[in-house]
Formats: structure tokens, sequence, C-alpha cells
């Protein structure tokens, strides 16, 4: 049983933020990810009558299918209160549709904020088994939820384990967002059901090399461990030019460089001794040979996940 909070009623109004995500990291497939300085933020309002979604990427919304307000009554369920009608306003800068967690960051501010409006503390390890559950696998929706560089599986029956790496030196992320859109459905229906032996053997030992990597602040590795042969040589099929981008990035000095989540987007981690302006222009004129329109975006990683920054 949960226990309320200890204020006297639930607040009426509450603020959330929620940060972008990048998911796999190369080979380490539904299981690694890592959160970006890049925010949604959520003000959501007890309401009379219709739940309502205000937005700043398109037109209001009366649906109780929209991804922050089923989370958020997922939320009130598992508090063991009712849901109660919400009117919404979400002022989004993580781009849909390219990879960077939009959903994960949607499900996770509403789950944050369902909290709040219930009054009950519910912990995170209960609200990443609701968010796992929304999204169908954890490795955007912990480093969402949760902030930093994690390592997150779900068993069978829907528990998810995480653990965060803390690497001892400071990354910073140079993102190129394309403006084509691959929806998330699209990238996964061009994978495969099986896959060699070989190539598995590939990424479990380069997923390792990854989170020891990254564990131990040894840039030199990343090149090798950012490597994946499981699903970026497949989804290269919707997006030809994201292996010659994550090529560029290298070469600029990036110390590696990947596929952020299904893609679009191309995200390269840079150490303290590279250029995040060359590896900047390197990708912006990768993409100008290729006839591709995008922007970069140089990007800190966050240590913060989605929290609550006002309730009243």
């Amino acid at each position: 049983m949960h226990q309320p909070s200890p204020r006297s009623d639930p607040p009426r109004r509450v603020v959330v933020r929620a940060p972008a995500t990048s998911a796999n990291l190369g080979p380490g497939f539904d299981a690694l990810g890592l959160a970006l300085d890049l925010w949604m933020e959520v003000q959501a309002d007890v309401a009379e009558g219709i739940t309502t979604v205000h937005s700043d990427q398109g037109p209001p919304e009366r649906d109780s299918q929209n991804l922050i307000v089923r989370a958020a009554f997922a939320a009130f369920e598992a508090a063991g209160r009712p849901p109660v009608a919400l009117s919404l306003r979400c002022i989004n800068t993580i781009p849909m549709g390219r990879g960077l967690g939009s959903s994960a960051a949607a499900i996770a501010a509403g789950l944050r904020l369902g909290a709040a409006l219930a009054g009950a503390r519910l912990g995170d390890d209960e609200l990443l088994v609701l968010a796992n559950r929304l999204e169908g696998h954890p490795d955007n929706v912990a480093p969402a939820l949760l902030g930093g560089i994690r390592v997150a599986v779900s068993d069978g029956d829907g528990v998810v384990s995480t653990v965060q790496v803390h690497p001892p030196i400071h990354l910073m992320a140079v993102a190129f967002i394309p403006e084509v859109r691959i929806p998330t459905e699209d990238a996964r229906a061009a994978l495969p059901h099986e896959v060699p032996f070989a190539d598995a053997a590939f990424n479990i030992g380069r997923a390792a090399l990854l989170v020891a990597a990254l564990a131990a602040g040894d840039l030199r590795l990343l090149r090798e461990a950012t490597r994946d042969r499981m699903h970026q040589p497949y989804r290269a099929t919707l997006f030809p030019a994201g292996p010659r981008l994550i090529k560029a990035a290298l070469r600029a000095g990036a110390a590696g460089a990947f596929t952020s989540g299904a893609g679009p987007t191309v995200l390269a981690l840079c150490g303290p001794d590279t250029s995040t302006i060359d590896v900047t222009r390197a990708l912006l004129a990768s993409a100008e040979a290729d006839g591709l329109e995008g922007s970069a975006r140089t990007l800190s990683l966050s240590e913060r996940g989605a929290h609550v920054v006002h309730a009243a």
C-alpha cells in the first residue's frame, strides 16, 4: 500500500521536465542509453470535464491515448487513486521521430506529474516498471526517468534492472538531426528475426567493452566499442547516409559515433580533447554531400532525469 505524501492535499498544478535520450549507443541494442540536456516541459493542471493536451507542436488534443496522459493515469492507478481530468501544456524541444527519445520523455514526464498530482510516493523502481510497460523496452525510459548513462534490462515479468555508468571524464555529444523522420515501427520492421551467431558475439563483446571503457574513462576504446552489427546495418536501408555520417564524425576526432536509437539522428561522443566544432563541421559537410537537410547540435549529457520543477 502506497502512503500519501505529507501534504494535506495533493497539488493542483505540477510542472515537470524530462530529457531527450539516445538509446543503443551502437552495440547495446535495447539495453544501453543516455540522457541529454534537451528537454520536454509539461505543465499539468487539475481540470473539470475532459482531459485536454495543448502542445507547441500541434493542435489541442482531447484524447486519453496521448502518451503523457496514459503515463499520468498509470501513475494514478499505481497509487490507488482515481484519475482526474487534466489540462496539459507541453513545450517540447525534443525533435519527434528522430531517435532522440521523445516518447520516453513523454512517458517519464507523465509518470512524474501523475505521481505528484496523486499525492503518493511512488519509488523509482515502480515508476521504471510502469515506464517499461508503456514503452516496451527500457533503454530510453531508464535514462529519461533517472538520468545519466544507463544499462537497463527487463526480465520476462517486466521487472527492470538498471545501473548507472559514471565516466570519470567530461563527455559532450554532437547530434546531427536530419529533417527526415523514421517512425520507430518502420525502424523495428527493418530488423531481421534472427542474426548470425558471429554478429551476436561481435555485439556482446563490444557492448561489454563500451560499458567498461565508459566506466574507466578510456575514450581510446570507444571507436571500436561503439561498432554494431545487429541493427545499424539493417536500418541503413532506411537511411543510407547514416554510415557515412558516422565515418565523418570519427574522422573528425569523435571518440565514438552511432545511430541514436531507431534513427535517423547520428550521435557522436566527444571527450575533452576533441573539438566539437570540427565534428559538427564534418557532420554538416557529410550531410551536404548527400543532399541531406538537417541541423547539428552540441549537447551536454544530463545527470538528471524527469523531475518536478514546480508544484502548487
